[in-house]
């Protein structure tokens, strides 16, 4: 028998349901997918492996299965994660990172490696983290309106599989062309406007792709949202915009404008493309609100 605790909950099963992304995972990762499958049933867990979201959902539906929960396990790129919250929001989420930029398991400082994986289930220290909801559909890092969605966006009519670093390069290079900037606004919830740009960003959990981090100051145990809302345009400024946050350096003054809200409403006259962690989510208008302590994740046992 295993346990955990949770807030001062104890959490007690030795069932451990992984959930796989089919489209993720080919070559090492599927190799130190069958090590942490491997480390958990020697340390004793009675582990199932899905591939099918609708057989996990039936066989999560079982009470007796329920009973015996340890947790869950992600096991693919972010949007596993967040479809596995958001499912299941009752049960606490290990990751297994197999996608191509993993960003809840870089906050989290776990590699793609079956054994650590496995030492964080076996170890069973879990925190409690806040998701953000983009209209109906949970969010755990970020949406953002602007080119970043635009990019986003062109990938999405392209990708077939699995994808590389390299497969953002020609979506990259189409929206440095074609894309046109329009304005985004921002609202709070009672619809007073709080800042124009052509670039916006919501973010929860500070990680953001190719190691960039937009909201560093983002803290996934406030209650808040950091929204940065970016003023100037053209991808030349664009550009320059994004080598200064590669290399850490600091906003220029009325450059950004930077929001904390519980819930916003990002809005655009025109077509403007949104993505939420890394995936297409339609165009504006769009309200994104804050949901306080309603993720469970395991964390490694040295996690403050």
């Amino acid at each position: 028998m295993h346990c955990c605790l949770t807030s001062g909950l104890a959490v007690v099963g030795n069932r451990v349901v992984i959930q796989r992304n089919p489209t993720s995972g080919s070559g090492r990762g599927a190799r130190q997918l069958k090590v942490l499958i491997a480390d958990l049933r020697q340390a004793g867990f009675r582990v199932r492996l899905f591939a099918s979201r609708e057989r996990m959902d039936a066989f999560l539906a079982q009470e007796e299965v329920r009973a015996e929960i340890h947790c869950l396990v992600a096991a693919g790129g972010d949007g596993t994660v967040a479809s596995v919250a958001q499912r299941h929001p009752e049960f606490p989420v290990a990751v297994m990172p197999l996608g191509t930029e993993n960003l809840v398991a870089r906050h989290l400082r776990i590699p793609k490696c079956g054994r650590t994986a496995a030492a964080v289930i076996r170890d069973g220290k879990t925190k409690i983290y806040d998701t953000a909801f983009v209209n109906d559909q949970r969010c755990l890092l970020m949406v953002s309106v602007g080119m970043d969605g635009d990019v986003v966006r062109r990938l999405s009519m392209v990708r077939s599989g699995n994808i590389s670093h390299l497969s953002y390069a020609r979506p990259i290079l189409g929206s440095l062309l074609k894309y046109d900037f329009p304005v985004v606004s921002v609202h709070d919830d009672d619809g007073t406007l709080l800042a124009q740009g052509t670039h916006v960003i919501v973010t929860n959990i500070p990680e953001y792709g190719f190691r960039m981090q937009f909201s560093p100051n983002a803290n996934p145990h406030d209650g808040q949202l950091d929204v940065r809302v970016f003023h100037r345009t053209g991808p030349i400024r664009t550009l320059m915009h994004i080598i200064r946050t590669r290399l850490g350096m600091a906003d220029r003054q009325g450059d950004v404008t930077r929001i904390t809200r519980s819930g916003v409403e990002l809005r655009c006259e025109t077509d403007a493309p949104v993505q939420f962690d890394g995936d297409p989510a339609g165009s504006c208008p769009v309200r994104v609100r804050i949901e306080p302590a309603s993720m469970t994740l395991m964390v490694r046992s040295t996690e403050q």
